[in-house]
């Protein structure tokens, strides 16, 4: 069983990885390094937003910035991060295969609506 600590480390991640314009950030820098302008173009965010989220990123330690002549360029700080993405997107998707070989649809589950 994980400890008290362990648990709040994870939460962290969690609630880091469950931003989406963090993750769509995270599962661009996977496929190469990228400058904020670049990053905007993918999130459809502004320069002021998606350097926010990157200054996240690097506060928790997901990603490292290098200059690069007049620009800093991003990219993922080690390979495990690289491979966590991976099972994210893996169980997506495995999600869904459920769903539909099931034939169900996700419904609201109680009185808070939990629709996930």
């Amino acid at each position: 069983m994980a400890t008290s600590e362990a648990v709040q480390r994870a939460t962290k991640l969690a609630r880091l990885l469950g931003n989406p314009v963090r993750l769509r950030i995270l599962l661009a820098l996977r496929e190469k390094p990228r400058c904020v302008t670049e990053l905007m173009k993918v999130t459809g965010r502004s320069q002021a937003n998606v350097s926010q989220h990157l200054m996240v990123l690097r506060a928790a330690g997901m990603v490292t910035a290098d200059r690069e002549g007049m620009r800093v360029v991003y990219r993922l700080r080690d390979r495990r991060i690289d491979d966590l993405l991976d099972r994210i997107v893996q169980l997506a998707a495995a999600f869904e295969e459920l769903d539909y070989l099931d034939g169900m649809r996700r419904k609201p589950c109680g009185p808070g609506k939990c629709e996930w």
